[in-house]
């Protein structure tokens, strides 16, 4: 383990406002709207205040006052933040997140845990360009090798929505011993064809989402290197790109500083190509958690699960229920994809419930 700090250098930022400066903007057609994909009002509003007014600085600052570190995991050097004291819980990020979402989470938490947060391999603070190329099952076992081999911790609790829950599915089905619970707030159940015929309306839903919001999904899991070459080179082209799930997945808008600081760190870190990898593995055979469903198996940690209005796609209670070990499932009235920022108070005390119930010591 080796302190970590945060700090980009003065050239890369130039070279982010001489870009900014210079972008050439669509025209959008007559009457569009977040249908179509973001506005063009919206992500101009976006990259003006990344010219001016938005402090890049100053997130630096707030990380940095994080304790940091890299380690060297799976081949490369991994990026994590560790406080607090208390029963080991792992929290994870997704796409297109970062470290960033739990800047507000972690303060809340580190009293009762001790709070483990890594920049998953390929994104942001662990990426750098050349390295090798991770799925959801390689970073479930590198995230694992942190938290036993580097860490210590025998026995650990997870955290995460997005790719976060998958990875999490993933490091309970394949580390039983080693996770103790889940708290989950995305259920990475994707796979309609294996949903009960019950469960026909709940299926018909998925297959809309599928249709109208995956295309995202779609191509990021077969194309990734064709869509990183102009997101690589413009950063109003990757602010458009991800600042539209920042909206569109979120019941209440995000506060545009924390959408400029995820953007900022993909930018940064040049991991925007990388981060796509997760998509490409999952759509050309890689372990899912509907495997797993499918064969009629079961996941051994009890869940923790949060169901929030403006989540992708809701999972009905009884399939999961037929592959968790369900704890307790709490419905909320309001919240999205990212309740860290959305829902925090929320989160940290459900979280800490989740902390305090005993399995680890």
């Amino acid at each position: 383990m080796k302190p970590f700090s945060v700090h980009v250098d003065d050239a890369v930022l130039d070279d982010l406002q001489r870009r900014l400066a210079f972008t050439r903007w669509p025209d959008e057609p007559l009457g569009a709207g977040w249908e179509q994909g973001a506005p063009v009002e919206h992500v101009r509003a976006l990259v003006e205040r990344w010219r001016g007014g938005f402090d890049w600085r100053a997130v630096e600052a707030t990380l940095n006052g994080f304790a940091q570190y890299t380690t060297p995991v799976s081949g490369i050097d991994l990026h994590f933040i560790a406080e607090g004291d208390g029963p080991p819980v792992l929290c994870l990020h997704g796409w297109p997140s970062s470290v960033w979402e739990f800047h507000e989470l972690i303060p809340r938490l580190r009293a009762d845990a001790r709070v483990v947060v890594p920049s998953l391999p390929g994104y942001g603070f662990s990426f750098s360009p050349g390295q090798r190329r991770f799925g959801v099952v390689d970073i479930a076992d590198a995230v694992h090798a942190l938290m036993t081999e580097v860490l210590g911790h025998a026995r650990y609790l997870v955290v995460g929505g997005d790719w976060g829950a998958s990875i999490a599915c993933r490091l309970a089905h394949a580390y039983p011993d080693a996770v103790a619970g889940l708290h989950l707030y995305m259920m990475p159940l994707r796979r309609p064809e294996t949903w009960p015929d019950a469960l026909a309306e709940s299926r018909e839903e998925l297959r809309r989402w599928q249709l109208e919001e995956g295309g995202y999904a779609a191509i990021q899991g077969t194309r990734p290197q064709t869509l990183a070459y102009g997101l690589a080179d413009s950063p109003a082209g990757l602010c458009g790109w991800l600042a539209e799930k920042f909206e569109v997945w979120t019941d209440t808008s995000l506060d545009p500083d924390d959408v400029l600081a995820m953007v900022t760190i993909y930018w940064v870190t040049q991991s925007i190509g990388a981060s796509f990898w997760p998509y490409f593995a999952r759509l050309h055979g890689e372990w899912v958690l509907d495997d797993v469903a499918a064969a009629g198996g079961r996941i051994a940690a009890p869940l923790t699960y949060l169901d929030f209005p403006k989540e992708l796609v809701h999972v009905p209670r009884a399939l999961v229920e037929r592959l968790f070990d369900v704890e307790r499932w709490d419905e909320h009235d309001r919240g999205g994809h990212f309740p860290a920022l959305e829902r925090t108070a929320l989160l940290a005390e459900s979280v800490r419930t989740f902390v305090t119930s005993g399995r680890v010591d």
